[in-house]
């Protein structure tokens, strides 16, 4: 299903808002896939690199968006220098980190690229204790996919990778033990549609703020 201009308008705002972007920014897109975030992001900023471990997926973003510089590298491992980035973005992508250890390494690697005074944007994480929320939600969005466009069969779910869950308190615990500052925001509503909340509960985005 496409999404619509309207609801990747939203998403953009609620990127753009989380991040406070700024037209003298410096943006790494870290997990950027095709890039097509990254095209979006692109004319509020001064300029932003996409980073993926899919040289797959890199050479669709390049098509996609040939003026753009793109890295192949990892989260966790980022090949950026210390304070290189004004802002880093990673969205729908933490979820599908399975392991603690890699997650909690991933953003200390990403509070090694911000700037003094940076922020970060950890997008779309599912919350655990609102999975249940989450599972009607998306049974809810099939339905009026389903009555609404000529639909085939779907990848993701024939193929379907597990998802982290996170909690939130266990997130806490460990960002205040690396005394890194933080808050969490509602995120987008990826089942966006004409009548339904444009931000949810279920999936939360957590803002890193690196002091100057």
């Amino acid at each position: 299903v496409i999404w619509s201009s309207d609801k990747i308008d939203i998403m953009i705002q609620t990127i753009r808002d989380g991040l406070a972007l700024k037209k003298s920014d410096v943006v790494g897109d870290l997990g950027c896939g095709g890039g097509w975030i990254l095209k979006q992001l692109k004319p509020h900023v001064k300029n932003i690199v996409g980073l993926d471990f899919s040289t797959a997926m890199l050479s669709n973003a390049v098509e996609f968006c040939p003026t753009e510089s793109f890295v192949c590298g990892e989260i966790g491992r980022l090949p950026f220098k210390d304070e290189s980035l004004d802002c880093v973005l990673s969205y729908f992508v933490f979820l599908n980190f399975l392991d603690d250890d890699f997650v909690e390494q991933s953003l200390l690697d990403v509070m090694r690229v911000l700037k003094k005074g940076g922020r970060a944007l950890i997008g779309q994480l599912p919350d655990k204790s609102l999975s249940k929320d989450y599972d009607r939600a998306k049974a809810e969005y099939f339905n009026y996919c389903e009555a609404n466009f000529k639909l085939g069969k779907s990848h993701r779910e024939v193929c379907r990778a597990p998802q982290k869950l996170f909690e939130r308190e266990q997130l806490k615990r460990f960002l205040e033990h690396e005394k890194i500052s933080y808050h969490f925001e509602r995120s987008f509503n990826p089942f966006f549609r004409p009548g339904v909340a444009p931000v949810v509960e279920w999936r939360f985005d957590l803002v890193l703020r690196k002091s100057g």
